[in-house]
């Protein structure tokens, strides 16, 4: 069992004090007896995306408590976790918010930014682009950004290294000039990032030498980002 793993079954051993309702209470206009149905059709972990979806939408605002969201967590974390609700992850997170997450228990707390920051782990050491809602959504939710930058490894033998390239390629220069897409992040912390990314500037230059005969369309892109940030670092 790897790291995201235990996270999970860390999510359903303290969730576990919130069982599922026969009943639970819906807006007849927003949710059928099909909707309902499709939540008690199978076991908590035996659940597919599809039985969630609808009551991941509705959840809380017209379906169901805090309560009730609190028993589907871990199922919803873990579906994520295994590379699904990924188009909605801003609605599974904004979630935690609608519902004062901020005002949880601790023990809930810690357990839901541990899968957190462990599934951005995960995002970062195999996807190969850098994913900007994940970032951003969990930078909202656990306001930790030190945390999140512990877990990029942005080594050019990684593959964050690509996801660092990646987003220097897409995002620096709105992150740095205007931030549309950095307006959940206080001003202090796009500083940081901004460090960050000028502490961990060298892996492009040792990459850039790395990939330059085995990757040539790659090895351009690493340049580009690399003058890029050269040009445009401000401390």
């Amino acid at each position: 069992m790897n790291t995201l793993e235990r996270s999970v079954e860390q999510l359903y051993e303290i969730f576990s004090d919130y069982p599922l309702v026969p009943r639970m209470n819906g807006c007849p206009c927003c949710v059928s007896g099909t909707d309902k149905e499709k939540l008690h059709i199978r076991p908590l972990r035996d659940l597919e995306e599809n039985d969630l979806l609808r009551y991941v939408f509705k959840a809380l605002t017209t379906w169901g408590s805090i309560e009730d969201f609190k028993h589907f967590l871990p199922r919803l974390f873990e579906i994520l976790a295994k590379g699904g609700f990924i188009a909605y992850l801003d609605t599974i997170l904004g979630k935690l918010e609608y519902g004062k997450f901020v005002m949880w228990p601790e023990n809930e707390k810690a357990a839901v930014k541990t899968f957190l920051w462990q599934w951005w782990q995960n995002r970062v050491a195999t996807q190969s682009y850098f994913d900007h809602e994940a970032f951003c959504g969990i930078y909202k939710t656990t306001g930790e950004l030190d945390r999140m930058l512990e877990c990029w490894e942005t080594d050019f033998q990684t593959n964050g290294f690509r996801v660092f390239v990646d987003y220097i390629d897409h995002y620096y220069l709105d992150m740095i000039y205007d931030g549309k897409n950095f307006r959940d992040f206080k001003r202090d912390d796009i500083k940081r990032i901004n460090s960050w990314i000028a502490k961990n500037k060298d892996n492009l230059e040792k990459g850039f030498f790395y990939f330059e005969n085995r990757e040539t369309e790659f090895t351009e892109i690493i340049s580009n980002a690399l003058f890029t940030v050269e040009k445009n670092y401000k401390n």
